[in-house]
C-alpha cells in the first residue's frame, strides 16, 4: 500500500491525518465530495442512504436480501487508492441481454462480501481494506428493507426512491417505511466524533433527506459542537427540485429534517454554460431570510460540467469553514484554493455569534463573506 502523503498513480497526494469529517448523503454528490476531501484528511466517514430501489441496487436488494449497495460502492470508489484501473473496473456495468445485464461489477463485489461476512458494515469495511480506501463508508441504518414514501401536494402517494425522484408535482412530505428505523451505531459515532459535518451535495429528496428520516441522525447533528454545513446544489434537478432557489433548498432541508445547520454553502460563480434540459443554475445568495447561521458563497462549480460541483474547489471551501471555526473567525472565511495541510488543523473552539444569516467578523462586523 502506498504511504500517506505521497502521490500515487499520478493523483494528488493523500492526507496522512487531518480533521474528523462526517459526510452525509448519497449518490453522485457524495462521491464527488469525497474525492476532494480525501486530499485533506484520512479521518473521513461517508454516511450513506440505504433506501435505493432502482437499477442494479434494487435487484440485489431483492435477490440477495441485502441493503442497496450502489451509493456505498460509489463512495468506496471515490475513496479508493487502488488506482484508476480498479476504479473503472468497479464502475463497469454489464451490457443488457444477460442475467448480469445492468449490474455493476462493484455492486456484485459488495454482494459477494456481504454473503461472505454476513453483514453490510462488515462487507464495506472489508472492501475498504482491499481498496486502500482513505476513509470509511457506513450505512445510515442497519435496518433492512427501508422504503422511501413521498406524498405530493395533491395527496398522491409515491412508493420507492425511484418514484419519488420522478414526482410529477411538488412533494409535501417524505417518510420511511417501516417506521422506527434507527441510525446505525457507526453513523452516530462518526457524527459525535466529527470536527466537521457535511450534508450534501446531492438529490435533496432522494439522497440527502432520507438520512434524516432515520431516528437519531438529526439529533446527533444538533447535539454536535462541530460546524454543520449544508451544501446547496449548483443546479436544480428535473421534477425533484424544479424551480428551486438556494433559499428553497435550505428551507426544504430544515423543514423536513428538523435540523438547523450552522453553515449554508452556495456556489458563488455564475456559469455562462447551459445545463442539460430540465435543469437550471441555482443563483448565489449572500443571506437567507430567517437563517441564523452563516451563508458562505464560493466558486465551487465544475467549469466543464456546470450542473455539478468541482470536488477540489468544494473541499477547499469546506476546509476554509473548518479553519474559520477552529480559529473563531466565522465571518472571515478563507475559501481560497489552497489545500489545508492535515497537521495544521486544530480542534474547534467556540464560535463568534452569527447575525441574521450573514457572516459576522469581529474586524468587519456583519456583512457579505469573503
Amino acid at each position: 500500500m502506498d504511504s500517506p502523503g505521497k502521490a500515487t498513480n499520478g493523483r494528488r497526494p493523500r492526507a496522512a491525518a487531518g480533521p474528523r469529517i462526517a459526510a452525509i448523503g448519497g449518490g453522485t454528490g457524495l462521491s464527488t465530495l469525497l474525492r476532494g476531501l480525501k486530499r485533506h484528511t484520512a479521518n473521513l466517514t461517508a454516511i450513506v442512504t440505504v433506501a435505493d430501489d432502482g437499477g442494479s441496487s434494487g435487484r440485489l436488494r431483492e435477490d440477495v436480501r441485502m441493503p442497496p449497495p450502489g451509493d456505498a460502492r460509489s463512495c468506496l470508489v471515490a475513496l479508493s487508492e487502488a488506482g484508476p484501473q480498479v476504479d473503472e473496473l468497479l464502475d463497469y456495468r454489464f451490457d443488457e441481454g444477460s442475467n448480469l445485464g445492468g449490474h455493476s461489477l462493484g455492486n456484485l463485489f459488495l454482494a459477494a462480501l456481504y454473503a461472505q461476512h454476513g453483514g453490510f458494515q462488515e462487507a464495506l469495511d472489508a472492501a475498504a481494506r482491499l481498496l486502500g480506501a482513505s476513509g470509511r463508508v457506513v450505512p445510515v441504518s442497519d435496518m433492512p428493507g427501508l422504503t422511501l414514501i413521498g406524498e405530493t401536494v395533491s395527496g398522491a402517494t409515491l412508493r420507492g426512491e425511484s418514484a419519488v425522484g420522478l414526482a410529477p408535482e411538488p412533494l409535501r412530505r417524505i417518510r420511511l417505511e417501516p417506521e422506527g428505523a434507527a441510525a446505525s451505531e457507526a453513523a452516530l459515532a462518526s457524527i459525535a466524533q466529527a470536527d466537521l459535518i457535511v450534508i450534501g451535495p446531492g438529490s435533496l429528496y432522494t439522497s440527502i433527506l432520507p438520512n434524516f428520516l432515520v431516528h437519531g441522525i438529526g439529533e446527533a447533528v444538533a447535539a454536535s459542537q462541530a460546524p454543520s454545513v449544508l451544501v446547496c446544489n449548483v443546479a436544480t434537478e428535473h421534477r425533484e427540485t424544479d424551480g428551486f432557489t438556494a433559499a428553497d433548498h435550505l428551507q426544504a432541508f430544515q423543514s423536513h429534517s428538523g435540523v438547523s445547520v450552522s453553515h449554508f454553502l452556495v456556489n458563488g460563480k455564475a456559469s455562462p454554460a447551459p445545463v442539460e434540459p430540465g435543469r437550471s443554475h441555482v443563483d448565489a445568495v449572500s443571506e437567507v431570510e430567517g437563517f441564523r447561521g452563516v451563508v458562505v458563497s464560493a466558486d465551487v462549480i465544475d467549469d466543464e460540467r456546470p450542473a455539478s460541483h468541482d470536488s477540489h474547489k468544494l473541499a477547499d471551501a469546506l476546509m476554509g469553514i473548518a479553519r474559520a471555526h477552529a480559529t473563531g473567525r466565522e465571518g472571515c472565511l478563507d475559501v481560497d484554493s489552497r489545500e489545508t495541510p492535515a497537521a495544521s488543523f486544530r480542534p474547534p473552539i467556540p464560535t463568534f455569534p452569527h447575525e441574521g444569516g450573514r457572516g459576522y467578523c469581529p474586524e468587519r462586523g456583519p456583512g457579505e463573506l469573503s
